[in-house]
């Protein structure tokens, strides 16, 4: 579409949280997290243009007012307009317009593989560490100039590389299962033993909505029953989770029978040795059970069926479901692929629907279709 003067950006969110009409609420959060980048970014071309001045003029902030305007059909496209401060106009090419345009050649540069555009502060980094934090697998944000018609796409890994080019860690949306092991009602913090990825436990903040949730699930030997954390995590270069910076929900799981079988099912299949299969059979990689763990968890919080799970003789997990008159199987690929395949069994008519990676919502609408 074409970009009134006055618009700061026309960007489409991609993945399948975005495929409907509107935009999800709990990625709100992105459109205040992209105001910030830009007040940051243009904060720092002021002073790289003002070497005299230690301080950005009074009132800089406030210049900078944007409103959500629409939201278009398709892949979620909010459209920001950027509204004049009473008694000033809008600047055709002001910092914050140069913040926007040097945001986008950042981000194409690195998507790209290139470096990082001279042009562009490497103080204000940092402030990428925000934007992008709900970001899921399969979702991207694309950034778009003037009334172009595509933009610079930013995505988790775009992200990390841009955040990790300056520090040693960055922060990132977490929901996971795990059990609240201590709660310390001095400091305002609890200890969470994750079900996967961190060894040992983590240090997570409370506040007073969420010190009443961890200090309901703990037990008094250290160990609850299994809840479902959310909140954002921060991770090393590795892509360890170190700590929490915050929490947003401690819930109890209400399947924990279900996850118990399903963790002694992954467990067993973790146990397999190399030649399986008559000889055959490659062992399954601990990457690729953590995701079928994970995912297959994940599906719990959906009214479907419980799969039966087996090991591929690949080294993939394979779990399969009969629903209404279909075989469906999902199968997590040694690569980290998902491959999906629905056979309808009165015709014998095979469907492949693609299924993005990490994503349980697109399997569950699978069965609840067919």
């Amino acid at each position: 579409m074409a970009r009134a003067p006055n618009e700061l950006r026309n960007s489409g969110l991609t993945g399948s949280r975005f495929d409907g009409e509107g935009m999800p609420v709990e990625t709100l959060v992105e459109l205040s997290a992209y105001r910030d980048l830009v007040l940051g970014v243009a904060k720092e071309l002021f002073r790289a243009t003002h070497p005299a001045r230690q301080r950005v003029p009074r009132g800089f902030a406030e210049r900078l007012q944007l409103r959500l305007r629409a939201v278009e059909a398709g892949s979620a496209v909010p459209v920001l307009e950027r509204v004049a401060v009473s008694g000033t106009l809008v600047a055709a090419d002001d910092e914050f317009t140069q913040a926007r345009d040097v945001i986008e050649d950042a981000v194409a540069a690195v998507a790209g593989g290139a470096d990082l555009p001279s042009a562009f502060p490497p103080s204000a980094l940092v402030l990428f560490n925000r934007f992008g934090q709900t970001l899921r697998s399969d979702e991207a944000i694309e950034l778009r100039r003037g009334a172009a018609p595509s933009g610079a796409t930013y995505t988790r890994a775009v992200r990390k590389k841009l955040v990790l080019s300056q520090r040693r860690t960055f922060q990132e949306e977490v929901e996971d299962i795990g059990w609240v092991t201590e709660v310390d009602a001095d400091h305002m913090s609890c200890l969470i033993r994750l079900r996967i990825g961190a060894s040992g436990a983590i240090p997570a903040p409370l506040d007073e909505v969420t010190f009443a949730a961890a200090k309901e699930v703990l037990a008094p030997k250290g160990e609850g029953p299994p809840v479902r954390v959310s909140g954002i995590g921060v991770f090393d270069t590795e892509q360890r989770l170190i700590r929490f910076d915050s929490i947003h929900d401690v819930n109890v799981i209400e399947d924990a029978d279900e996850l118990v079988s399903l963790d002694r099912r992954c467990d067993e299949l973790a146990a397999l040795p190399a030649g399986w299969l008559d000889g055959e059979g490659v062992r399954l990689d601990a990457v690729v059970l953590d995701r079928a763990r994970r995912i297959l968890a994940e599906l719990l919080n959906f009214d479907v069926p419980r799969p039966r799970v087996f090991p591929t003789p690949e080294g993939g997990v394979q779990a399969e479901w009969t629903v209404a008159g279909h075989e469906i199987s999902v199968t997590f690929e040694p690569n980290g692929s998902l491959y999906a395949v629905s056979v309808n069994l009165a015709s014998g008519q095979t469907e492949e629907p693609e299924i993005a990676t990490d994503n349980a919502g697109q399997i569950a609408r699978l069965l609840l279709v067919s």
